[in-house]
């Protein structure tokens, strides 16, 4: 209750100026927020070799910007000249644009879209027979050829002198971003045809915008309490404290804040990572304690469970995460939880096709960003382009419409999951390329279809589910918009997708032939990116049926978490999340935060055992100042890495 009211407020506040509609300007600023964290990004992490900005669903190259808009900009406009200064209404379009903007450069689209359309060319050679398994399959269209030493050029930098070749790279990049675009058009759909779902019947909380809200709503006034300068004091310092290891090795750090050690019970079991991430935590604190709880009670039992099977000569588990098999329960959870999802949703989507087909219903197109008519036939529309365009490159058409299933209910998922919970670092546990080569079989699939699942790591996206998650909470943030501004939400978001996917991939290009892109030092780009070809060639020289293994997990995943999303809303005192175990064991994003939803979870249920509600909401400000001490530590760390160590920066945030 606490936490609905808490939000319910800021909703209040940044929507009170109901008559401030959606402005021009607005708009710009959004596409200007989206244009500089992909510059940024792309610099930090290409060039700096700083932190990794891109990792979390809050991006912290858009964070960054937002948050230099909202605490110095604008306040000083309010001050010099009060009709300049944004209205509440704008900054949410810039906020949703930023969000959007955000989820574009390295690991997000770019790293792994320009990455995987020049792996295949690039990296064949006699040894690895990519040339005979893979480029009689490739169409012109698809992938850029190394003609003239253009891919080499790429990797290695140019000679002095030489001009960059964009002209080998513009129907590729092209052709590869109709189906981008397809997919984000779908996302933006899928996000308006369930907003009224996730908002109103089963008030999901987006915990990761309620921390970012209060703080727009704060600075209108500038009113920050005492509570907010200590955790920003705290969070701050500690930062700063450790930047003094920079410049004299050897300095004594605040433990545990920049990487920690891995605790082990027995070798069998899987460990802890015990790194107290400021930012989850920060986010955290604005979730719902009972989904905390199941956050690290179901990792708890993960690590019981996979070191006993371990022991009986299973192999479940690594030291870190679920093995490859025994990540297809929490896959079979995912899934159980988006159909479960859907289902309870049916009468809501009964009535927006009604809506779309003509009929009078109860609903009201004018509360979302787009009407459900749009909605309905724009989704129907993409999702035929995609396995279209799909067919078009070489997939089977009943592979490529598997495959489009697959993909979106993965990122209806991972939506849901970071709607609902507030972990700004979650993926899903299996890919969808990797889904339909085990449901299949790689026996059943030809060469062409094979080649293309290889090429489908373009939109891989670390599996964070695209932009989707983004979209999804644009959708809320445009629900506490004037009705009169929110197609203007769209058009921010649209433009920030457009502008941002545009200068990212030129400025990659860019960095790459100047710099050479193995010097990115980047996973994405250089490593990942052959990742996808080498093992789908292990697939065609090894063709395997089915995995029955996979799918008989799967379907006890999926069984497990329909009993325990029975149980929660059968019982209201049943304690357990049902998300908790679709996200346990699932990988590095979820394993590696998990002792930080521990530590965010024992505070906050120590303050409400204290002083119930009220110091709930006292306390608010202070892990708000910790986000914002914790964002300007790492804008710090930046600018001192710029300037004293170009090219050997410091990797302070991530999980």
């Amino acid at each position: 209750m606490a936490q609905n009211s808490t939000f319910a407020g800021v909703q209040d506040v940044t929507g009170a100026e109901t008559s401030a509609s959606v402005s021009v300007r607005s708009v710009f600023l959004a596409v200007l927020v989206s244009v500089g964290a992909n510059v940024l990004v792309n610099y930090t992490e290409y060039i700096v070799h700083a932190s990794r900005m891109t990792l979390s669903h809050f991006p912290m190259g858009a964070l960054l910007i937002y948050l230099l808009l909202v605490l110095v900009l604008n306040p000083t406009c309010r001050w010099l000249a009060a009709r300049y200064a944004l209205s509440s209404t704008e900054l949410m379009v810039v906020l949703a644009g930023g969000l959007v903007g955000g989820a574009i450069p390295s690991v997000g689209l770019t790293g792994y879209f320009l990455g995987a359309i020049a792996a295949p060319f690039y990296f064949a050679t006699p040894e690895n027979q990519w040339a005979e398994f893979f480029h009689p399959y490739i169409p012109e269209w698809l992938a850029p050829r190394n003609v003239n030493g253009t891919l080499d050029y790429l990797f290695g930098g140019l000679p002095p002198g030489e001009p960059i070749p964009w002209a080998v790279w513009f129907v590729p990049v092209v052709s590869w971003m109709a189906l981008v675009t397809a997919l984000f058009v779908g996302s933006v759909c899928l996000a308006v045809l369930l907003r009224k779902q996730w908002v109103e019947s089963e008030r999901l909380t987006y915990p990761i915008l309620r921390p970012v809200m209060e703080l727009t709503a704060r600075a209108e006034t500038m009113a920050f309490p005492r509570l907010f300068w200590i955790g920003f004091t705290i969070a701050f310092g500690i930062l700063t404290w450790n930047m003094i290891g920079y410049f004299v090795p050897g300095f004594p750090e605040v433990p545990n804040i920049r990487w920690g050690p891995w605790v082990k019970f027995e070798r069998y079991f899987p460990g802890v990572w015990t790194r107290i991430n400021m930012f989850t935590i920060s986010f955290c604190y604005f979730a719902n304690i009972d989904v905390l709880f199941s956050l690290w009670f179901f990792d708890l039992l993960f690590v019981v469970r996979s070191g006993i099977l371990n022991r009986l000569g299973y192999n479940a588990a690594s030291w870190a995460h679920a093995s490859a098999d025994f990540q297809w329960i929490p896959l079979g959870a995912f899934f159980a939880m988006v159909f479960w999802g859907l289902w309870t949703a049916r009468s809501h989507l009964k009535m927006v096709v009604q809506e779309a087909l003509g009929r009078k219903t109860e609903l009201d197109s004018d509360d979302e960003m787009m009407r459900y008519r749009t909605a309905v036939f724009g989704f129907v529309i993409c999702v035929v382009v995609a396995v279209g365009w799909l067919y078009k490159a070489g997939m089977s058409l009943g592979l490529a419409s598997f495959f489009v299933f697959a993909t979106y209910v993965l990122y209806i998922g991972v939506s849901r999951i970071v709607s609902d919970v507030g972990l700004v670092f979650v993926s899903m546990p299996v890919g969808p390329q990797r889904f339909v080569t085990s449901t299949i079989g790689s026996q059943n699939l030809s060469g062409s279809s094979l080649t293309m699942l290889a090429f489908t790591n373009a939109v891989a996206s670390y599996g964070k589910g695209l932009f989707m998650p983004a979209v999804t909470h644009g959708a809320k943030i445009a629900d506490v918009c004037p009705k009169g501004g929110r197609r203007g939400v769209l058009a921010g978001i649209v433009f920030a997708f457009v502008a941002g996917s545009v200068i990212s991939i030129l400025y990659t290009l860019y960095l790459g032939y100047t710099y050479g892109a193995f010097n990115f030092n980047d996973y994405p780009f250089t490593r990942y990116s052959k990742s996808g070809f080498s093992g789908v060639l292990t697939q065609m020289n090894n063709p395997e049926p089915p995995d029955s293994l996979q799918l008989t997990l799967f379907g006890i995943g999926a069984a497990v978490m329909s009993l325990l999303t029975f149980l929660k809303y059968r019982f209201p005192w049943w304690p357990f999340h049902p998300i908790g175990f679709a996200l346990g064991g699932t990988g590095t994003s979820v394993r590696y935060t998990v002792f930080s939803v521990f530590l965010a979870w024992a505070m906050k249920f120590l303050i409400l055992r204290i002083g119930g509600a009220a110091l709930y909401r006292r306390y608010s400000p202070f892990f708000l100042g910790v986000l914002i001490g914790y964002s300007a530590g790492i804008a710090l760390s930046l600018i001192v890495d710029v300037i004293w160590f170009p090219g050997g920066g410091h990797g302070i945030h991530g999980y």
